[in-house]
């Protein structure tokens, strides 16, 4: 069910975020990600998506975990989660209109902000613990009537 792959984009105090113009998360901020392609892995597709939405050609993209998610008791999703850290003399100019929606650099500060309905609902209760670079996990996010519900965060099973 872990067809997705998403990367957050770290330059100092800021993420590269997409304000996504197309279902699901239409108007919300996200990382940069897509789906996996057969005989891809994880890591080549990440590498091809952040190329592609953003231009940027990483390397090594570090592996933080997973996340998946279920509504009314359905498993219907995850995604295998990546940081990047830019070298800080890295720049990248934002706004930038692409074809997924908008890029632009958000603090994290911000996007971990409790009551922001600008971003995907789930993303503060991962992305603080994959930012401090711990060994990955395993997050489930329980949705009812597609609304977030709770999240656990587990030990990541073998994949």
């Amino acid at each position: 069910m872990l067809r997705f792959t998403i990367c957050f984009i770290i330059k100092g105090s800021e993420l590269l975020m997409l304000n996504r113009n197309k279902a699901p998360n239409k108007g919300l901020w996200n990382g940069v990600g897509g789906k996996i392609n057969a005989g891809e892995t994880p890591e080549q597709c990440i590498v091809r998506e952040v190329a592609e939405e953003t231009g940027l050609q990483i390397k090594k993209p570090r592996f933080t975990g997973t996340v998946q998610w279920e509504n009314d008791n359905r498993l219907i999703g995850g995604m295998y989660v990546f940081v990047f850290h830019l070298d800080k003399d890295t720049t990248y100019p934002t706004p930038v209109k692409v074809d997924e929606g908008l890029l632009d650099w958000k603090s994290i500060d911000w996007l971990l902000e409790v009551d922001n309905a600008g971003v995907v609902s789930n993303i503060r209760f991962f992305l603080t613990d994959m930012l401090k670079d711990p060994e990955p996990s395993e997050y489930h996010c329980y949705y009812i009537s597609g609304k977030l519900n709770g999240v656990r965060k587990m030990e990541l099973s073998q994949m």
